[in-house]
């Protein structure tokens, strides 16, 4: 029996225009929705507003730093994951969910970026 060995899918690599406003835009709607929210009546949908701008904030931080489009698909998903966890958290009253996601949700996105400078340095030369 012989195994095939298929080569590895290219990657498409991402326009620093893409990037740059992929994260203007984010930061936009978040800031947009930490105005909106203080003046909504009922404070779980305020909470919610402004967890909702938290993610778009984190996903607009780590944007830039990412060079291809898998890792920003990837991002944006459990972007939207992270919304829909903020959802059950803030609208259903389940503190320990918004809380962990509101520490976990910035954290993630300061790693990435972090990870991606720190990918790009080289410490030892041969």
């Amino acid at each position: 029996m012989t195994t095939v060995v298929l080569p590895p899918k290219p990657r498409t690599l991402l326009a620093a225009p893409v990037k740059g406003i992929v994260a203007v835009v984010l930061w936009v709607i978040a800031i947009a929705l930490w105005v909106i929210a203080p003046n909504m009546t009922d404070p779980r949908w305020g909470a919610f507003l402004i967890d909702i701008g938290i993610v778009l904030a984190s996903v607009g931080f780590a944007a830039p730093t990412l060079t291809y489009s898998t890792p920003l698909r990837n991002t944006l998903i459990a972007g939207v994951a992270a919304i829909a966890l903020f959802a059950l958290g803030d609208l259903g009253e389940i503190l320990v969910i918004s809380y962990m996601l509101r520490i976990l949700v910035p954290l993630l996105a300061l790693f990435s970026a972090l990870y991606a400078v720190v990918g790009r340095v080289r410490v030892w030369y041969n």
